[in-house]
């Protein structure tokens, strides 16, 4: 049964407003950066949601998190730029910090109410061997937010919004692939304004590994071993598929 269809959903390059909500500053460049920037180019807005401020890793130079705070907003504006990104919106936990999924979903609820998203994006909270706390509790409050951003009851205080639709990045069981092709050396790029993350002697080594990713994900997407193009991936669901749905997985 092809939900989606059912609903009469628009494909994911087809949103009007996307919000994309990162664990860390530079999450999604690495997990979407050439399909937001192909939104980006058909007039899509896009909406970033930072959960943390990024100031428990990379090579700054400073050691104290503050100051490492500030060039990693710095690299995540620059980033945005590079794919068109409408706006920002910082939440600015502590990398690696005490706060709780429940108190995210909190955050979380009333700024989707208010940017009114077709789509929101964030990473896979379910994929396997996935140990980053914040990437768990970011992925999952992301998915809690989608179901009740739409309920008054539980969530009073602000005007309910309905989100038909969410794409994980970062994903092991992906069911959408967009061709990234044209857009691949954007998205190197968009990834490498993240100089205190990327900008080493492991670029090389990374760098090839996304080459590899991209390339493997453009073959399933073709259906052919051979084909030579660059893809990414996303678990696409709808809000009914994230609650009481075994299939979902299958989906």
């Amino acid at each position: 049964m092809d939900i989606r269809r059912i609903l009469g959903l628009p494909e994911l390059l087809d949103v009007k407003k996307v919000a994309c909500v990162q664990p860390h500053p530079d999450d999604n460049e690495v997990g979407a950066a050439g399909t937001l920037y192909e939104l980006a180019k058909r007039g899509c807005e896009i909406v970033y949601i930072t959960v943390t401020d990024g100031s428990g890793c990379g090579s700054t130079g400073e050691v104290e998190p503050e100051a490492i705070a500030a060039i990693r907003r710095a690299e995540r504006l620059a980033a945005g730029d590079i794919l068109g990104v409408t706006k920002h919106i910082a939440l600015d936990y502590p990398d690696m910090g005490s706060y709780t999924e429940e108190e995210l979903l909190a955050k979380l609820i009333p700024i989707i109410r208010e940017e009114k998203p077709d789509l929101l994006m964030t990473v896979d909270p379910w994929m396997p061997y996935e140990a980053h706390p914040d990437h768990i509790k970011t992925g999952k409050a992301v998915a809690s937010a989608m179901l009740f951003s739409s309920n008054e009851i539980l969530f009073p205080g602000s005007k309910p919004h309905d989100v038909p639709q969410i794409a994980f990045y970062a994903t092991s069981h992906p069911n959408t692939f967009i061709d990234v092709s044209a857009h691949w050396e954007t998205k190197i790029a968009s990834i490498l304004a993240h100089k205190s993350q990327f900008d080493n002697v492991n670029w090389p080594l990374v760098k090839g590994y996304f080459d590899y990713q991209g390339v493997q994900l453009y073959s399933k997407l073709k259906q052919d071993p051979d084909a030579k193009g660059y893809a990414e991936a996303f678990k696409l669901l709808t809000s009914h598929q994230l609650h009481f749905f075994p299939s979902a997985l299958y989906s």
